[in-house]
């Protein structure tokens, strides 16, 4: 298994698990056209009731269509009739065609869920309609809404094989339907190989003999199979052991150190969205000069706001004006930061131009600058926000920093200077991944060995 886990890491470095980035969406989506909108946000509840956590407007067969997050899923309606929509094959086939125009499709398939799709993010989208195309390219789109949640290429599901597949032990009835096992099976099958990791790099550093050396100046008493795995040992066995424990974490064993996300209490607070708030209307004309495939309503410090989201940005507008706004203050942003954990005041407020040892790699490509609020309470809790939106984008506290150093940190190695530097990170990792590699093949053939001995 250590085995399998050192060449399926190298994979992952360069062939992630498939999933659909914002970046990858919204260019796909087709402009908003203001104009067709004959419906307001709040004759859209009346048809569903109750309170939506959140509420988008794109564009769909050129008609415009909300889609409001409710408590039981997604569920959406036309914003030109106020009919509710209705997704059928014929729909599902025009919105695969506009995401990969030109493909030839196959197949379709209603599915719950299969190996590419188990993510929980795709719960509310469930059941979901598998579309093949002939090229390979499998797209998943949801049954509520009709939108392309995920896209994989059959390159990324033959590399995933070897990788995300094998790493994390991703076998679907498992993962998907038995969690709680998945995360016993994780857990248990790298403690014992950390164990082992360790109890070999204090019997190797005891075999090493550098000034006293074995006979014919060598400085293992090894040969074969044996010297391979000692001299690996010593070259990459801190790593590996490193590597195993920090797996080992990642599955939060013994409700140990883990990241820290929002509360829903949290989220109620920064937005302090009035009880029996309306949404406001869609302004008939949005002034902006990229094409916004996406708008979503947001409130924050009690009032809305509209989100428009274009390919290379997201745009704040006035909800009722429909200009363009410039952003929050850390000010602003920090008054309202001081209200999200009761006792708490906001001990300083920083903006990141270039992120810091919690805001780095990926987050920074995705997104800078933040401000940065650290609050004075016995956690040390701060928050990364984006002032041009008002959206916290992460969040730490005592421990998800411990967290970040003992995972992210001994299994990515992303600590300075590596953080932010991808390519002599990968160099590392498949140096000390090939030694990694040697080492548990001469185990293998050793242990072989050793069981057929007659």
């Amino acid at each position: 298994m250590v085995l399998l886990w050192f060449i399926s890491g190298v994979v992952m470095l360069f062939v992630t698990y498939p999933r659909l980035t914002q970046e990858e969406r919204i260019p796909h989506l087709q402009s908003v056209n203001p104009g067709l909108v004959k419906v307001n946000p709040a004759e859209a509840l009346a048809t569903f009731g109750g309170k939506p956590d959140k509420i988008r407007l794109n564009m769909l067969s050129a008609r415009p269509v909300y889609h409001l997050m409710m408590p039981d899923g997604w569920h959406s309606i036309w914003a030109d009739s106020g009919q509710v929509l209705s997704v059928n094959l014929e729909l599902i086939r025009h919105s695969a065609h506009a995401f990969l125009p030109g493909q030839s499709i196959s197949t379709i398939h209603l599915l719950d869920r299969d190996l590419w799709s188990i993510s929980s993010s795709l719960n509310p989208h469930r059941p979901l309609y598998q579309v093949s195309f002939d090229n390979g390219d499998i797209l998943y789109l949801s049954s509520h809404t009709s939108e392309v949640v995920l896209d994989t290429t059959r390159s990324e599901r033959a590399w995933n094989w070897l990788g995300s597949v094998i790493h994390w032990v991703y076998i679907t009835p498992l993962r998907f339907d038995h969690p709680e096992a998945w995360r016993q099976v994780i857990m248990w099958l790298s403690l014992p190989a950390t164990v082992m990791g360790l109890i070999g790099i204090w019997l190797g550093i005891d075999r090493i003999r550098i000034r006293r050396r074995y006979k014919g100046g060598r400085i293992t008493p090894y040969r074969g199979w044996a010297k391979w795995h000692h001299v690996s040992g010593l070259f990459a066995g801190v790593l590996c052991f490193t590597w195993l424990f920090s797996g080992w974490l990642s599955v939060k064993p013994f409700d140990l150190f883990s990241g820290r996300r929002l509360s829903p209490a949290e989220s109620q607070v920064w937005a302090a969205k009035p009880s029996g708030a309306i949404p406001p209307a869609l302004p008939i004309h949005i002034e902006n000069t990229e094409k916004i495939g996406e708008v979503e309503w947001l409130y924050f410090a009690g009032k809305p706001y509209l989100l428009g989201l274009a390919k290379q940005r997201t745009v704040l507008f006035d909800a009722d004006s429909g200009k363009p706004l410039p952003g929050f203050s850390s000010a602003s942003l920090s008054a309202q930061a001081a209200q999200l954990l009761p006792g708490s005041k906001v001990k300083q407020a920083a903006l990141l131009q270039h992120g810091d040892r919690y805001y780095y790699g990926k987050h920074l490509e995705t997104l800078s600058p933040v401000i940065r609020i650290d609050l004075d309470d016995a956690v040390e809790t701060t928050y990364y926000i984006d002032p041009a939106t008002s959206r916290i984008v992460a969040s730490h506290d005592s421990d998800s920093r411990i967290y970040r150093w003992l995972f992210a940190a001994l299994h990515r190695l992303d600590f300075a200077p590596f953080d932010n530097a991808e390519v002599p990170r990968w160099v590392i990792v498949i140096v000390f991944s090939l030694g990694g590699t040697i080492l548990s093949v001469a185990g293998l053939v050793m242990g072989w060995r050793r069981l057929t001995r007659a």
